[in-house]
């Protein structure tokens, strides 16, 4: 008899820990979901006021792993996510960079009416 309580306390102790493992890294993804989701609503910022200003902006965004922020035709995606919904009146350039995960600089300006997104 107290090797099966022994063997059920084991069980149940695979358990919980498993649970607690499936926890965490749910709860990471959703933290990098908002943190890209946020760092594209900041660039978004940038662009709006230097579309508005004709003013030189320059942003610092941190783009979490395994989210690649891309500046296509006039909208900030970010791995499923477009800011701002209808886009902006103006289009990036074709030479934006891309951006993977990590810590950027960026300095966003406008030239012949398309907007230019620099890595600094």
């Amino acid at each position: 008899m107290p090797a099966l309580k022994t063997l059920g306390m084991v069980i149940l102790a695979a358990f919980v820990v498993s649970l607690g493992i499936l926890g965490y890294v749910y709860a990471r993804a959703l933290v990098n979901e908002r943190d890209a989701r946020d760092a594209a609503i900041k660039v978004d910022a940038a662009v709006q006021t230097a579309i508005n200003t004709a003013n030189p902006q320059t942003v610092s965004v941190d783009v979490p792993g395994n989210y690649i922020m891309r500046f296509v035709d006039n909208r900030v995606l970010i791995d499923g996510f477009a800011t701002p919904e209808h886009g902006f009146l103006m289009r990036f350039v074709d030479n934006c960079p891309e951006l993977g995960a990590g810590d950027y600089q960026l300095t966003i300006t406008l030239e012949n009416s398309e907007v230019v997104v620099q890595r600094t």
